[in-house]
């Protein structure tokens, strides 16, 4: 009897661990995917009017999957992203409820890191875009993310300000030390709360 409840407790422990080296497994990938520094610096002095790169750049970045529309305006990118329901949660941390912006579910799935990542990478990489604006869909709700330059600049934090100068300097100081870091998402969308829109809004 005590070698079966032994085996049933080995069992257990190795179905804990399998499943939690899964989720570490699924988890990494998506982390690492925001690390595109080299797709950024490749651009790196692109003119907006250079209309065919800048939408080889944004279809580069990650997610693009899901990007259903990129335009070029005068000096304004507007693109748009369009999801499934089934794909909500990981998209916003909501399944059929209206969001939150300040929720940590919220600041913590794929679309805020999205737009902070967008935003931070075409700004740095093209001098002469004046505004971008960046519109979510789902079957449940729209999501508008509309920034000019001077909004942006009055945020960009110093360490960050030359970090398209190289890859490894792009994924380390934008992506490992504020898209990926929850205080920092928080303050961006503190700083760019007027610049945020979502319909419906809890």
């Amino acid at each position: 009897m005590k070698k079966i409840i032994l085996i049933i407790f080995c069992v257990g422990i190795g179905l804990s661990t399998g499943s939690w080296v899964v989720l570490q497994q699924q988890k990494q990938p998506e982390e690492e995917s925001w690390k595109d520094g080299h797709v950024i610096t490749r651009h790196v002095g692109t003119s907006i009017s250079n209309t065919a790169a800048i939408e080889e750049l944004v279809k580069q970045f990650p997610f693009s999957e899901s990007l259903d529309d990129v335009s070029i305006t005068g000096t304004t990118v507007r693109m748009t992203y369009r999801v499934t329901g089934k794909e909500r949660v990981a998209w916003t941390g909501s399944d059929t409820e209206d969001i939150k912006r300040g929720s940590p579910s919220f600041l913590e799935s794929r679309l805020p890191k999205l737009i902070m990542h967008h935003t931070l990478g075409l700004f740095l990489s093209v001098s002469d875009l004046s505004e971008l604006r960046i519109e979510y869909n789902d079957p449940f709700t729209e999501v508008v993310f509309d920034v000019d330059r001077s909004k942006f600049e009055e945020y960009t934090p110093k360490d960050i300000d030359r970090a398209s100068s190289s890859a490894d300097r792009f994924n380390r100081v934008v992506v490992e030390d504020y898209i990926l870091v929850d205080s920092r998402r928080a303050a961006f969308f503190e700083k760019f709360v007027d610049a945020l829109r979502i319909t419906p809004e809890n």
